[in-house]
């Protein structure tokens, strides 16, 4: 028997049955066969375990949106409508990921206040084993100074190799020179301040100003330190 002929049949025994008119009787065989074929998703309350009841996916991208936070289901959450088992949502996940970088946010930045090495904060006790006591770059060997101090502003996560300009160099000379400063992603030149103190050759920072010629930042005055480019070049005498 064909499906048309096994159709026309059902809906000859609903009419005698019935005593529907054609096609209305033609009407509720067709619903009930469409029920049959589709899966039907019921609502249930908690498991066994107590946790909510995750049924498959029934195909209905209506139903692969969970109401209370917008993400994709892939999955029909039949419990408290709050997804907290379903497979791709993973709102409980991100707001502990979310809490815990808050964390480490929060204790590092209290740990950069730190001037002087803490025995009870294990960073500072890290951070003295790696850098040999405050003496030294772990990442890039640059020496320091000045301790803690230096190993806080020169910050090793992000560090480059920097050039090994020797303490005791007297930037005093650029005073009044046109300078390009050169680094690992920009450049910038401008005309050093004649008007202003020589840096203290023996300063680990020895800042100076600078007024920038480049196009967009002209007359823009600044302070920079010749220790933090990788090349300082004074224009060539006239």
């Amino acid at each position: 028997m064909t499906r048309d002929s096994a159709r026309k049949k059902a809906v000859r025994a609903r009419q005698a049955a019935t005593g529907e008119a054609y096609n209305a009787a033609a009407r509720a065989v067709d619903r009930e066969r469409q029920a049959d074929v589709e899966p039907t998703v019921s609502i249930a309350g908690p498991a066994r375990d107590g946790r909510p009841w995750v049924s498959s996916w029934d195909g209905d991208p209506h139903h692969d949106v969970n109401p209370a936070c917008g993400h994709d289901l892939r999955a029909l959450c039949g419990g408290c409508g709050v997804c907290t088992t379903c497979d791709g949502c993973y709102c409980t996940e991100l707001a502990y990921e979310a809490a815990t970088d808050a964390a480490a946010e929060r204790e590092t930045r209290e740990h950069l206040e730190h001037d002087e090495h803490r025995p009870d904060c294990w960073r500072c006790e890290r951070e003295s084993q790696e850098s040999a006591g405050y003496t030294r770059c772990p990442k890039c060997g640059l020496t320091y100074p000045d301790g803690i101090g230096d190993h806080h502003r020169h910050n090793p996560p992000y560090c480059m190799r920097l050039p090994t300009y020797r303490v005791g160099i007297d930037w005093g000379y650029l005073r009044g020179q046109h300078v390009t400063l050169v680094g690992t992603r920009y450049t910038i030149t401008g005309y050093v301040l004649p008007d202003q103190d020589a840096p203290d050759p023996t300063a680990y920072y020895p800042y100076m100003q600078l007024r920038r010629t480049d196009p967009g930042y002209e007359n823009e005055v600044g302070p920079f330190n010749p220790r933090d480019w990788l090349e300082v070049h004074p224009a060539p005498a006239q």
